[in-house]
C-alpha cells in the first residue's frame, strides 16, 4: 500500500553446486518488482544477483511518482494509501500515477527465463486510496470496485488474480526446457495459478479479475464464454496495473504479450447457480517467435491438436455460497448484496506534451551479438551461447545485452521524451518491458491504437511483425541503472536487453554521476567503470561527473 515502505530480505537456499538444477536454471537470483517506482539498487535489475548461502535487501519505497513535481505537500487525497482501519495516508506525487497489479520475478541476467519457468516468480498488488480493495467503503475517493468488505483494505474474496502460463514436461513428469532454442520456449501444458485445468466457485455477482501473461513465449488472446459457446461481456478496467480513464465494455480481452497485466470485471449476476463459464485462449502458436493465427470462439472452444494450449483454460462455476478467503470461516451467500461499484470515470488523462527529445530504440536479429568479450560476459554466461538478438539506438550499430554497456543515458529527471520501439524485422514479435517508469502510448505503426492503449499507460507494448509503438516517457526522481528489454524471456536471455542510466540532475545526490556497475561474485562485488554508446547519450552532454571504479577483480573469501 502506498504511504509504507518496506524491506524485503530475499534469502537464497538453492544448491551451491550449479549442476544441480534438473538441466536448467542458475543458483542465482536478482528480483524485479514489475513495475514499481523503486530505486535502482532495489529494482532488482542492477547486475545485483547474489549466491547461494546470502541475501539481498530490497528497499520497496511505495513511492508515488512525480513526488517532486506534482502535489509536493500531499494535500491530494487521491494520492493516498489505506490506512490500518478506513482511514488514507497521503503521499506526494500525481495520483493518476497510481499503480495496482504487479508481479515480482527473477531477473537474473541470461537465465531469467529458466528461473521463472521454474517458478521464482509471484503476483503483488499495490493499494491506493482510490482503488482501496473496499467495495463499500464511500468516503468519495474509494473507487468501490469489486473487491469484498471484511478487511479494512486489501479484500480478496471477490478480487482475484490469475496467473496465465504453460509448460512441457519430460517423461519422468518434471518441468522440460531447451536451453539452445534461441527462439522461444512453448509449453503443451496450459496453467492457470500453476494449476492444470482449474475451475473456480463463483457466487452470481461482480469480480474483479487480475489476469497476468506469466509464459516465457506464449501470447495470449483470453475470452469467456457460456455453455452455449457465447462470448460473455467483459468490463476492462486496467492495463499494466494502470487505471484507464473509463472502462470499457469488451468481448475478449485484447492479445496478451508475456508480462503484461489486464484487470477487467466480470457481472456473473445474469448466470444461474449450476451454470458453467469458460476462461478460453484463441491464440495458436506454432513456435516461440510469434503467435500464429488467432481464432474464433467457437474454434477455440473446440481446440487444436496444433497447439494443446488453444481453448479452455479455467472454469467458473457459479455456487451459492463460498467461504470467505479474507476472513476464513466466514460464508458468504449468493443472495447477500452486491455494493461494488464500476465508475465511468476511474481516473483523469495525462496529457501529451512536447518533448525534450526523441529517440527511436529498434529491436533486431542481427548475427551472433556482442556480449562476450575478451573476458566473457558481464555477468557470466553460458559458455558456448551466442546472441542473435540485439537492440540498435537511433540507427546505429546493434548490440546485445553487456551490463556494463549504457545504451540510454537520461541526463535529468523530470524531462518528458517520446520514444518509439521498432520491430526490426518480421517473422518475429516482441513484447518490450521498460522498468520504472509507465509511457502514455500514442501511436501503433504511426496510427492511433485500439481503446485499450490509446493514451494509456503501459509498461509492456507488444510490437507486433515489423510494427512499431510510440509512446511519452517521463523518467523521475530516483536515479542509477536500469533496463529495457524484450519479455519474451528466452529473447531477453539470448540477449535482447539494453541497461538505461538515470541521472537525477541534483549535485551532491548519489546518482548525479554514471553509477559504476557491480560485479557479484561467490565471494564479494567488484565495480566496473561502465562504457556508454554514443548514440545513447543526448546531444551535446559530456560525462563531467564520472565515478571511476575502484577495482578489486578478484575478490578473497
Amino acid at each position: 500500500r502506498y504511504g509504507e515502505p518496506i524491506v524485503t530480505r530475499i534469502y537464497n537456499d538453492l544448491p551451491t553446486d550449479r549442476a544441480k538444477n534438473n538441466g536448467f536454471g542458475r543458483n542465482e537470483t536478482q528480483l524485479h518488482f514489475h513495475n514499481a517506482h523503486n530505486g535502482a539498487e532495489s529494482d532488482g535489475a542492477a547486475n545485483v544477483h547474489h549466491f547461494p548461502g546470502t541475501f539481498y535487501d530490497y528497499r520497496w519505497s511505495t513511492a508515488l511518482a512525480r513526488r517532486d513535481k506534482i502535489n509536493t505537500q500531499a494535500g491530494d487525497r487521491r494520492a493516498s494509501g489505506p490506512d490500518d482501519n478506513t482511514g488514507l495516508v497521503n503521499v506526494a506525487g500525481d495520483f493518476r500515477e497510481l499503480q495496482g497489479s504487479m508481479w515480482a520475478h527473477d531477473h537474473r541476467f541470461f537465465f531469467t527465463a529458466e528461473n521463472v519457468y521454474k517458478g521464482n516468480l509471484g503476483a503483488i498488488n499495490y493499494y491506493s486510496g482510490p482503488d482501496r480493495g473496499n467495495e463499500e467503503l464511500s468516503d468519495g475517493v474509494n473507487l468501490r470496485l469489486p473487491s469484498g468488505k471484511l478487511l479494512g483494505w486489501g479484500n480478496t474474496d471477490f478480487d482475484v488474480n490469475l496467473i496465465f502460463s504453460d509448460c512441457a514436461c519430460d517423461a519422468g513428469g518434471q518441468l522440460y526446457f531447451d536451453i539452445f532454442d534461441t527462439d522461444g520456449m512453448l509449453g503443451d501444458v496450459p496453467l492457470v495459478n500453476f494449476g492444470f485445468a482449474p475451475f473456480f466457485e463463483v457466487l452470481p455477482r461482480k469480480y474483479r479479475f487480475r489476469a497476468l501473461n506469466a509464459c516465457m513465449s506464449r501470447f495470449l488472446k483470453l475470452g469467456l464464454a457460456d455453455a452455449k459457446g457465447n462470448p460473455v461481456p467483459i468490463k476492462f478496467i486496467a492495463n499494466d496495473g494502470n487505471l484507464v480513464v473509463t472502462p470499457l465494455t469488451l468481448t475478449a480481452l485484447p492479445v496478451q504479450g508475456i508480462a503484461e497485466r489486464y484487470d477487467f470485471i466480470v457481472d456473473f449476476s445474469g448466470f444461474k447457480i449450476g451454470d458453467r463459464i469458460q476462461v478460453v485462449n484463441h491464440l495458436r502458436h506454432e513456435d516461440g517467435r510469434r503467435p500464429k493465427e488467432e481464432l474464433s470462439l467457437a474454434r477455440a472452444l473446440k481446440g487444436t491438436s496444433e497447439d494443446p494450449v488453444v481453448g479452455p483454460m479455467l472454469e467458473f462455476r457459479i455456487v451459492g455460497a463460498v467461504e470467505s478467503v479474507d476472513v476464513p470461516g466466514v460464508i458468504l451467500r449468493s443472495t447477500d448484496p452486491d455494493k461494488s461499484q464500476v465508475p465511468a470515470t476511474l481516473t483523469e488523462q495525462i496529457p501529451i506534451v512536447t518533448p525534450v527529445r526523441t529517440r527511436l530504440v529498434e529491436f533486431g536479429r542481427s548475427g551472433t551479438g556482442d556480449s562476450r568479450g575478451p573476458n566473457g560476459c558481464t555477468p557470466d554466461c553460458g559458455e558456448t551461447v551466442n546472441f542473435p538478438w540485439t537492440i540498435r539506438i537511433n540507427g546505429e550499430s546493434s548490440h546485445s545485452m553487456n551490463a556494463n554497456r549504457i545504451s540510454l543515458l537520461i541526463p535529468k529527471a523530470g524531462e518528458v521524451e517520446h520514444w518509439t520501439y521498432k520491430n526490426g524485422g518480421g517473422g518475429w514479435d516482441h513484447p518490450i518491458h521498460l522498468h520504472f517508469e509507465e509511457g502514455i502510448t500514442m501511436l501503433r505503426n504511426g496510427q492511433t491504437p485500439g481503446p485499450t492503449e490509446n493514451l494509456q499507460r503501459k509498461d509492456v507494448w507488444r510490437l507486433g511483425e515489423s510494427g512499431s509503438v510510440t509512446f511519452q516517457i517521463q523518467f523521475g526522481e530516483f536515479g542509477g541503472s536500469y533496463v529495457n528489454h524484450c519479455h519474451n524471456t528466452v529473447h531477453e536471455d539470448f540477449a535482447m536487453l539494453a541497461r538505461i542510466q538515470l541521472l537525477t540532475g541534483v549535485a551532491g545526490t548519489p546518482q548525479a554521476a554514471v553509477t559504476p556497475t557491480p560485479n557479484p561474485t561467490e565471494y564479494g562485488v567488484y565495480f566496473t567503470t561502465p562504457e556508454i554508446l554514443p548514440e545513447g547519450a543526448p546531444k551535446g552532454w559530456t560525462n563531467t561527473q564520472q565515478v571511476q571504479a575502484q577495482l578489486n577483480t578478484s575478490p578473497k573469501p
